[in-house]
């Protein structure tokens, strides 16, 4: 449950904060794998509001990809669930997942992507915005997908032609998740959830390919 709605805030940080946990507390490592599934779970379904406003064509020509990502990190944490939970303190007050200061980098880095994207669209054209798009999603998955969105409903590229950089910017994602995990919980959680993350990705990829 924690991992679930810490993914709603920010699954990178919930993924570096379980990761913490693993380190303090090996016991913790399935669990806590488990955890960091949700916590992508949730973010992948907080994008789904985020790409219907920006665009809601984009959305409808995504839902296959994006339902197969989804799949596989839930299956993930659901084998996750299945195992022994371990023993682990109760939560205190400095280690809550929720905070407000994510709320507002979540909403600054949304308004930056969005400028900075408008800005390279209106001189690189497509490429532009695909570039941009894919350095954000290191940061922030939400803001990059919402700036595709808005390549799509501006008449910049039809919803097929934009899976191929939505893709991009899940593996982006992917790949800034990974590399968090790794440096926050060690070998053992980083390559167990970087596993879960690329086979989730590879299924989209295969959805994208034969839907």
């Amino acid at each position: 449950m924690a991992g679930f709605f810490a993914g709603f805030v920010s699954s990178t940080a919930a993924i570096a904060g379980f990761g913490q946990r693993v380190r303090a507390e090996p016991a913790l490592l399935r669990p806590s794998v488990a955890a960091a599934m949700f916590a992508a779970l949730a973010s992948l379904l907080l994008m789904l509001p985020v790409l219907a406003t920006a665009s809601a064509a984009l959305l409808s020509a995504a839902l296959p990809m994006l339902g197969a990502f989804a799949a596989v990190l839930a299956l993930g944490g659901a084998l996750g669930l299945s195992g022994g939970s371990g023993e682990a303190a109760a939560p205190t007050q400095e280690s809550r997942m929720f905070r407000f200061t994510h709320a507002l980098t979540f909403a600054a880095l949304m308004a930056g992507v969005l400028i900075a994207s408008a800005l390279l669209g209106a001189r690189f054209g497509h490429s532009g915005v695909v570039a941009a798009a894919f350095l954000a999603a290191l940061a922030e998955v939400h803001a990059a997908a919402a700036s595709i969105g808005q390549l799509v409903a501006g008449g910049g590229a039809s919803p097929t032609t934009a899976l191929g950089p939505l893709l991009a910017v899940l593996g982006a994602s992917v790949l800034a998740r990974s590399a968090v995990a790794f440096a926050s919980g060690g070998a053992a959680y980083g390559l167990r959830v970087a596993a879960g993350l690329a086979v989730a990705w590879l299924a989209a990829a295969t959805a994208w390919r034969w839907g």
